[in-house]
């Protein structure tokens, strides 16, 4: 009797009312963006009910907000790679209801013109703008009253490997090759009509030289200054790689000469290792420590190598923590890259080695697999022996059907300070890594 009256309350807590059903979206208290396929959404919902899609709205705290659903594979219909696209943010409700209704029409929230080079972006209220190239690659060129290039190619890879490996047939790796998305050949690429959300850019490219690699990007820019990235790399044929890597290129500097680099410290660092110390002294003895709220954060300008001690990058073989930015305080302008899950760091050296890190280098935040063990590995005991230094043990393999799945928010925003920016971007990677949706 206790099972029934407990399933009768769960099921009373999705109904609404009769004819109708709720799924809950739960988040944190700062927005978040949210983009679910429809044919996720249909799994939410009871086989024996019949939802009518021109029912459906999105209530924030009791509230209806707006929301597009974008027509992915261009059948004219809704199916199920389609997108439902809202903002969430504590307690939201997809509501639907198994009767027609009449479909609420939102306005537009971004104008997109085509031009000879790609698109061009800008939100009706005049706060955003963005470019759209030849390969589905964005770039946010103003963000409230800050009108420069802010963050460049969004989503970009860069890939590197041995592209005509043989080596199980004889052992051999082949010829090494790197390149980015640049590179890549154009399959298909379509910048949806935007809604009174967001804008999305569909992009299929393909590797000419890795045979059989293939990205597929879709990315999602906000009106609120959110850009969700899922970038998925998916394998037709077996591939030695020693890069497999997510970008953004430019974030914020040059176009403000006092950007910092903000992110939690490092739970693992190969140099720190290397010296026997713990990250948050690596940087401590380079006066690159900020603490806010008894938390410490690491924190140098964003164009400064800060004395590494090997490599020529920032850092690199360094885990990936919750968030990083850059951030102008002339400017009062940051972009972040916030993870929505925050991957382990293996005790096995190796293991975490074969998985994905941090590397900042260039002025680019690049996360995922990178494969170079050099020589140093061997010249420090703590590190000694932790990976085969041999070329042929060092490549990621993969096999036909295999997919790397990246999702990223990259999200610009304004503060006043370096603390501000810490605290908003604390906040922010809560809410956004605390989203459940039909849970």
């Amino acid at each position: 009797m206790k099972k029934l009256f407990l399933l009768f309350a769960i099921l009373l807590g999705l109904v609404v009312f009769a004819g109708s059903f709720s799924v809950p979206v739960v988040a944190g208290q700062v927005e978040v963006p949210v983009v679910l396929q429809m044919g996720k959404l249909v799994d939410m919902i009871p086989e024996d009910f019949e939802p009518e899609w021109t029912s459906l709205r999105i209530l924030v705290e009791g509230m209806e907000v707006p929301f597009q659903i974008e027509d992915v594979d261009g059948n004219g219909r809704i199916s199920a790679p389609d997108y439902l696209v809202f903002i969430a943010k504590g307690n939201t409700q997809i509501v639907v209801q198994d009767a027609p209704g009449k479909a609420v029409v939102y306005p537009k929230a971004f104008e997109v013109v085509k031009d000879s080079k790609g698109w061009m972006i800008k939100a009706v209220d005049e706060s955003i703008e963005a470019v759209v190239n030849d390969h589905g690659l964005l770039q946010v060129t103003k963000f409230g009253s800050v009108k420069a290039k802010l963050v460049d190619e969004v989503g970009i890879a860069r890939v590197s490997g041995w592209y005509n490996s043989t080596y199980y047939v004889d052992g051999k790796l082949g010829d090494h090759h790197e390149e980015t998305s640049g590179a890549f050949r154009v399959v298909s690429l379509k910048v949806l009509d935007p809604g009174p959300v967001a804008v999305c850019v569909v992009a299929t490219l393909k590797s000419e030289k890795f045979n059989g690699l293939r990205q597929e990007l879709v990315t999602h820019l906000f009106k609120n200054g959110d850009i969700l990235v899922d970038n998925k790399f998916v394998f037709e044929t077996y591939a030695d790689m020693m890069k497999l890597q997510t970008m953004i290129t430019r974030p914020i500097i040059p176009a403000f000469d006092d950007t910092v680099h903000i992110l939690p410290v490092f739970r693992r660092l190969v140099w720190a290792d290397q010296l026997n110390i713990t990250p948050y002294e690596y940087w401590l003895q380079r006066n690159a420590i900020t603490w806010v709220d008894n938390i410490p954060y690491i924190t140098f300008p964003a164009g400064n190598s800060m004395k590494p001690l090997w490599w020529g990058a920032t850092y690199i073989f360094a885990s990936m923590e919750r968030w990083r930015t850059n951030f102008s305080p002339k400017g009062n302008v940051g972009v972040a890259e916030i993870l929505a899950e925050i991957p382990v760091v293996h005790a096995d050296y190796k293991k975490w080695l074969d998985g994905d890190t941090w590397v900042y280098e260039s002025l680019e935040f690049r996360d995922g697999v990178f494969k170079w063990m050099p020589g140093e590995f061997e010249a420090y005991p703590s590190t000694t022996g932790v990976y085969s230094m041999k070329v042929e043990d060092m490549p990621n393999r993969y096999k036909a059907g295999d997919v790397v799945q990246h999702l990223r928010l990259f999200s610009l925003y304004s503060a006043k300070s370096v603390e501000e920016a810490i605290k908003f971007i604390e906040a922010k990677s809560n809410s956004f890594r605390s989203l459940k949706i039909g849970e």
